[in-house]
């Protein structure tokens, strides 16, 4: 399903993470990290995290120190030019969310835990048709919003020393709303009638996923190695269905319903994800890591239709660098420096797989942290691209501020009296 994306782009709502890609699935899906991922280009399966939250993987908790308790929260902003080629038009819109709010802390050195919230997927857009078929002005109008949230219980356990066991149980819930419509244009005949028809779909139901970190030590330096794996199966959902019509000369007045469908069980396909991760860190200074990631969209049905799906993949590129994590002498030498890269194949499908949406970027950021201090302020910078205006397409430019606050505090020390 092509014309979506082919129409004139006139508004989006405000507040609300939107995009005319988040027409398509569940909407935009979270890339599941928080801004040191993302100030490394997405990178999170394999990179170290003592004082932080890594939720891109249930592993990842597993290097959590074993006397802290961490309490993580972040909101993201943005800045989003649309553009198409025909007719020229662009359009600039911000927006901004929470992004995550987490905890983590020990249960036991072996044993590790983390539980959250965060965006899984948004979907905004507002989408303009403009025609004048048989002399006729009518606009066709498409419109979308809501989104998922995902409510996550992250275990890790570690058996044998550098050996991390991940497993994770997730709540995703939300409502996400689609209408078409059909409204003409300066009736004063009152001989047209427009016509709508909203859907609705409550999603509530559970994940699961599943990760593995490996530390091989190489002298002063560490070899990190990650996996990832999402059960993601089909969600269950309830949809809502009204179709109505309005005088054009008074488009908020009903006057008629033509069909009302409540509360209808259905299921709404997620796909399994598999990821790798590899990270190198040369004398606790300096990390450079890399990530790939795989969904298999193709089979993901909503409500037992296909929805223009197709497999995706992403990869990821992150360096990090801490000039003297140990012995600081300032703000400066405490603090972490990070540079990254990714491209993302969307896992859209255009005219039956002939049309690519490719989205990619470069990212950068800073994790400010006092020298005698365990908290950090991170900051990320995100300048990237999605789709293009070859064949009629939306060519999204973005830049994204990503602040988070990791909480850090010492606990299970006993206090000594002298």
């Amino acid at each position: 399903m092509t014309i979506a994306l082919v129409l004139t782009l006139l508004s989006f709502s405000q507040g609300q993470v939107g995009s005319p890609y988040s027409r398509y699935g569940v909407g935009d899906v979270n890339a599941n990290s928080q801004a040191r991922n993302s100030a490394m280009g997405g990178v999170g399966y394999a990179t170290p995290y003592m004082d932080d939250v890594n939720y891109k993987s249930p592993a990842s908790i597993g290097e959590i120190d074993t006397l802290t308790f961490i309490f993580n929260f972040g909101f993201d902003a943005g800045l989003r030019k649309y553009s198409i080629s025909n007719p020229p038009t662009s359009k600039l819109k911000s927006d901004a969310e929470l992004s995550q709010i987490a905890v983590g802390f020990a249960c036991a050195k072996w044993w590790k835990m983390a539980l959250g919230i965060t965006p899984y997927s948004n979907v905004g857009y507002s989408i303009y048709s403009a025609d004048n078929s048989f002399d006729i002005d009518k606009n066709y109008v498409y419109a979308g919003d809501g989104g998922l949230n995902k409510v996550f219980f992250y275990n890790a356990f570690n058996p044998i020393n550098d050996l991390s066991l991940g497993v994770g149980v997730s709540y995703l819930f939300g409502k996400i709303y689609h209408s078409n419509a059909i409204m003409f244009v300066d009736d004063s005949t009152g001989m047209y009638i427009n016509s709508f028809c909203q859907k609705t779909f409550k999603i509530s139901d559970v994940t699961f996923d599943v990760g593995l970190k490996y530390n091989i030590h190489i002298g002063d330096d560490n070899l990190r190695l990650g996996a990832y794996y999402a059960y993601n199966r089909e969600l269950s959902a309830k949809q809502s269905t009204l179709v109505y019509n309005t005088l054009a000369s008074a488009a908020t007045t009903v006057i008629d319903t033509i069909n009302q469908v409540n509360d209808v069980k259905g299921k709404i396909g997620l796909p399994h994800t598999v990821g790798f991760g590899i990270c190198y860190t040369y004398k606790s200074k300096l990390s450079l890591a890399a990530d790939f990631t795989l969904q298999n969209w193709t089979g993901s049905k909503f409500f037992g239709e296909c929805d223009s799906l197709d497999n995706s993949f992403g990869i990821a590129l992150g360096g990090e660098y801490t000039p003297n994590k140990f012995t600081p002498k300032n703000l400066w030498q405490s603090s972490s420096y990070r540079m990254g890269l990714y491209f993302n194949k969307s896992y859209i499908n255009m005219d039956s797989g002939k049309l690519s949406v490719p989205d990619y970027g470069i990212t950068f950021g800073v994790g400010l942290k006092p020298r005698h201090g365990k908290t950090v302020f991170n900051l990320s910078f995100q300048i990237g691209q999605r789709g293009s205006l070859k064949n009629d397409l939306v060519k999204e430019n973005y830049f994204t501020l990503g602040v988070n606050f990791s909480l850090v505090d010492r606990w299970f020390v006993k206090s000594r009296i002298d």
